[in-house]
């Protein structure tokens, strides 16, 4: 019996299913969603002097309203527009969703210390040579950084598809702002991580993170490119172009209905915890002073805040136009991510060693 229990532990928090499947995987990074749209509608509250969702549990502030919206929805009927492809329609959904996820796998979390954590067992199977530890992560690549932004990078190829497939002119208008705005905002995520990349020779997160020095402090032109980029790739306000209620409708998820259209709207929410967690490592000092567990808790509440903010700007900003976001973009923030270039050679050859 004792053996079984050991057995059962050793592949429970094994980092591959752990990481990806409990914390801060799937299971908590749905509890973390809904959570964070009640704090959106919330603070939008707040902000407009309105209540906010409410009468679902009351004495805690409504908090299971999103909850039971979430149930109806569920269990709301799919209904497929006539004209369409039956099987690409409901397949559309699943994949940027699915590949906004998948960076969460290839994430460092934290670090594993070689004794003393839950984690200890897995120092060798997940061992970093880049920093002497081992890394709590789903699956483990020294070049992390280039292939986590490769995979999101083919969000927005799905976001057309998606649209396409619903044969409808508000989701297909939508889904050519999305194309127009990933040429601006790949570019600023890119060249951002580059910078850091430069600076701190690597392209291993988990390295950026026990250098010990944040880029917030060491590259603050790039942390400002990246949290812009994150923002506009994601479609938080300002830059909530795609979806723009008050003239397309929901953009891409204009025509689904039902677990579709959770399907549909929750990539974006996912894509923005994701590189909230990358905002973390890169910039805000990951799971430092701390390892193991605690440290990845420690990472979690940083990215928890990051996700945050990034939603309470809907409270305070109005909407950019799509041409307003594609001016800002390559006439004011490109040149201020060259400048992150230049001083990402700079600290990197002066500091960070």
């Amino acid at each position: 019996m004792v053996d079984i229990l050991s057995a059962i532990r050793y592949y429970f928090f094994y980092p591959s299913f752990f990481a990806v499947i409990i914390f801060p995987g799937l299971i908590f990074t749905t509890i973390i969603l809904l959570l964070t749209i009640w704090f959106e509608r919330k603070a939008a509250a707040r902000v407009q002097m309105r209540i906010g969702p409410l009468y679902v549990s009351k004495r805690t502030g409504g908090i299971l309203q999103l909850i039971a919206d979430a149930v109806r929805l569920v269990f709301s009927e799919i209904i497929v527009p006539v004209g369409v492809n039956p099987t690409l329609y409901v397949l559309a959904p699943i994949f940027p969703i699915a590949f906004s996820f998948i960076p969460m796998v290839l994430i460092p979390f934290s670090s594993i210390p070689q004794s003393g954590s839950i984690l200890s067992p897995y120092y060798h199977f997940f061992y970093d040579s880049n920093i002497n530890m081992g890394v709590f992560v789903g699956y483990f690549v020294p070049y992390n950084m280039v292939l986590i932004f490769g995979l999101a990078s083919i969000v927005p190829v799905f976001i057309l598809l998606q649209a396409w497939a619903t044969n409808n002119r508000f989701a297909v208008v939508g889904a050519v702002r999305e194309a127009l705005l990933a040429v601006s905002y790949d570019v600023l995520l890119i060249m951002s991580v580059v910078a850091m990349a430069i600076e701190y020779h690597t392209l291993d997160i988990a390295k950026v993170v026990e250098s010990g020095i944040p880029g917030i402090v060491a590259n603050p032109l790039a942390a400002i490119v990246f949290l812009v980029g994150m923002l506009m790739g994601t479609g938080r306000f300002p830059f909530e172009i795609v979806e723009a209620e008050s003239e397309l409708v929901v953009g891409p998820a204009t025509e689904y209905s039902g677990f579709l259209f959770v399907l549909a709207m929750g990539g974006s929410y996912i894509a923005t915890f994701a590189l909230s967690f990358v905002f973390s490592d890169l910039f805000l000092g990951g799971w430092l002073p701390l390892n193991g567990l605690p440290g990845a808790l420690l990472n979690a509440i940083k990215a928890i805040i990051v996700l945050w903010f990034t939603v309470f700007l809907r409270s305070v900003y109005g909407r950019y136009r799509i041409d307003q976001a594609l001016r800002g973009s390559w006439k004011y923030l490109l040149p201020v991510a060259f400048a992150s270039l230049v001083l990402g050679m700079v600290v990197g050859w002066l500091w960070i060693k």
